[in-house]
């Protein structure tokens, strides 16, 4: 009789939507998938922005103009949600990327409410 010891098979498996949030290009791809449907001169302001962006931190601080945009062409509760799930890929990426820690955000953990 074979048993099954509970420590074997328990690492964790790297899934491919893991590696990509670690990419700082997949975190600015979610900012352009977020205001994919807005038509706005500050959409192109906002796009030129996330061009120069070198940092997670770079991209915290365009957080509440995306928020804003969003808010003005739908409602607070689509930008409350588009936001929200951009906020849970930048509290992954500097989680589990080792050259950035939640620390140098602004609002350290990203605990912020809308």
């Amino acid at each position: 009789m074979f048993f099954r010891l509970p420590w074997f098979g328990k690492t964790r498996q790297v899934h491919d939507q893991d590696t990509q949030v670690l990419e700082l290009d997949f975190l600015v791809d979610e900012f352009h998938e977020a205001m994919a449907d807005i038509k706005d001169p500050l959409r192109t302001r906002i796009h030129a922005a996330l061009m120069s962006c070198e940092t997670p931190k770079d991209l915290w601080f365009l957080r509440g103009k995306l928020f804003n945009l969003i808010s003005k062409h739908h409602c607070e509760s689509v930008a409350n949600t588009r936001v929200s799930r951009l906020d849970q890929k930048l509290r992954f990426f500097v989680s589990n990327h080792p050259d950035y820690s939640p620390e140098e955000l602004p609002s350290g953990p990203m605990a912020l409410l809308h």
